[in-house]
């Protein structure tokens, strides 16, 4: 099996004290809900990715207190290629003022195209352990408990 790349990923786990922040995608509805996260860039810093991600995601900018929370490495395979998957894991505590719900256009899809709407919406950590796809819940314990 040839070696691929490596893909280095970045995941945010915004909270509130109702929870973890998000998004389902409507248009696609057998896509599983997520949290705000996507590729670092080329010579970008992982701070930079994530406040730039969360940004793009969500609408919200211009935050502050993002934390680091942990990294892992996973191994797959695609396309006869063997890649490496590194995600880096940010915690961001954001004020409690933020709506329950909201839609947001993703306008930078990282496969291109037309803009994604994405549907935020707040869950419980216990949820989140059972909702979130492809491993992207590993860090949830290692979150601070702080009301929930």
């Amino acid at each position: 099996m040839e070696k691929g790349t490596l893909i280095e990923k970045i995941l945010i786990y915004a909270t509130i004290s109702r929870g973890l922040l998000v998004f389902e995608e409507p248009d696609f509805p057998e896509v599983p809900i997520q949290v705000p996260g996507g590729t670092v860039e080329v010579g970008e810093q992982l701070i930079d990715a994530a406040c730039r991600e969360f940004g793009e995601e969500t609408g919200l900018t211009d935050l502050v207190g993002f934390r680091l929370v942990g990294d892992s490495h996973r191994p797959f395979e695609r396309d006869g290629k063997l890649h490496n998957l590194h995600r880096t894991y940010f915690h961001l505590p954001l004020r409690e003022d933020v709506p329950d719900t909201w839609d947001h256009f993703e306008t930078t899809p990282s496969g291109g195209g037309a803009p994604i709407l994405f549907r935020f919406f707040w869950i419980d950590i216990a949820s989140a352990r059972t909702s979130l796809d492809l491993g992207s819940g590993e860090m949830l314990d290692q979150l601070p408990s702080v009301g929930w």
